[in-house]
């Protein structure tokens, strides 16, 4: 008796997620695969179970090429699954980033009993597949960054020299060449992304890990057109931004604070990780204006150096 390559827990793992989807988010998925579908032989559910049900009852998942296409269906869902997630509200306050990998942690396992792994870009290879070059998480990949762009202010601050008489511009490139040399030079100045040329973009493998936007304070107005400024750069497929934020005043403290109360009070804040002050590092979650809002994670890093 021929032996499914697919087995019935994981069609039922994915069936479950058709739920969460819908008809709308999962016709696309299975247009064009090379299925035709047919009657269900389960009925329960919604709409989304039915229609997935409809498609996956009739794949021979003992045939290793419909298998593959089956595969390449599931991957498609997963990409919708995990929009649906990060762009739920959350009560308890968790980051999009972790709230997504909850859900993905026990797909992951029944897939894993096939044989099978999900990488972090959401393709579904076998187990003994390489993985590609840093196939880490976008969010270990984001906190890596922001450890490199820590490293470097505190670096500044300790040779106040280095930004003494320069000009904004001048102190992004110091950052520019620290993440470069941590990221074998894939982090760019001036890059074109959404709707203008962002400061910083860390992109790895076609992935924006990082866009950042460097900014001097000026007032509390002007940080706010900062904040829709750095949100215009981003595209749905951008969930982590940094603002280096250069403060060149006797007393950085209360403007650190502006700042942080500023984005926490923001009307598309989401929530507020616990400050970091000992570590310079203040992290929250916005949402973004479009009419398919979707979450960030906005790390300000206030800058305490002398550009004069």
């Amino acid at each position: 008796m021929p032996t499914d390559l697919i087995s019935g827990q994981t069609r039922a793992c994915m069936r479950e997620i058709s739920a969460h989807l819908g008809p709308s988010r999962l016709s696309p998925c299975w247009q064009g695969s090379g299925f035709t579908p047919g009657p269900p032989r389960d009925t329960s559910g919604g709409g989304g179970k039915n229609l997935s049900s409809s498609y996956a009852d009739q794949i021979d998942c003992s045939d290793r090429q419909q298998v593959d296409r089956a595969l390449a269906v599931f991957e498609q869902m997963l990409r919708a699954y995990r929009n649906v997630v990060e762009s739920e509200y959350d009560p308890a306050g968790l980051p999009a980033a972790e709230r997504w990998a909850k859900r993905l942690d026990p797909i992951r396992r029944e897939f894993s009993y096939d044989g099978l792994q999900i990488t972090e870009r959401l393709r579904i290879t076998d187990s003994g597949a390489p993985r590609p070059e840093h196939e880490l998480a976008d969010s270990q990949l984001y906190v890596e960054a922001l450890r490199v762009l820590c490293h470097a202010r505190n670096q500044m601050q300790r040779l106040p020299s280095t930004t003494r008489g320069k000009g904004e511009e001048s102190v992004r490139d110091v950052l520019l060449v620290a993440l470069g040399a941590a990221f074998g030079g894939r982090c760019t100045a001036e890059s074109l992304n959404g709707a203008g040329k962002t400061d910083l973009l860390l992109r790895i493998e076609d992935r924006n890990v990082l866009v950042g936007e460097c900014k001097i304070w000026g007032g509390s107005a002007q940080f706010a057109l900062d904040i829709e400024q750095l949100f215009s750069y981003l595209t749905p497929g951008d969930r982590y931004a940094a603002l280096p934020l250069f403060i060149d005043r006797a007393r950085p403290e209360p403007i650190v604070h502006k700042a942080a109360q500023l984005l926490a009070e923001h009307p598309r804040c989401v929530s507020v990780a616990t400050p970091d002050p000992s570590n310079g590092l203040y992290r929250f979650v916005l949402r973004s204006a479009s009419h398919r809002p979707w979450d960030v994670e906005v790390a300000l890093i206030p800058f305490d150096i002398r550009l004069k």
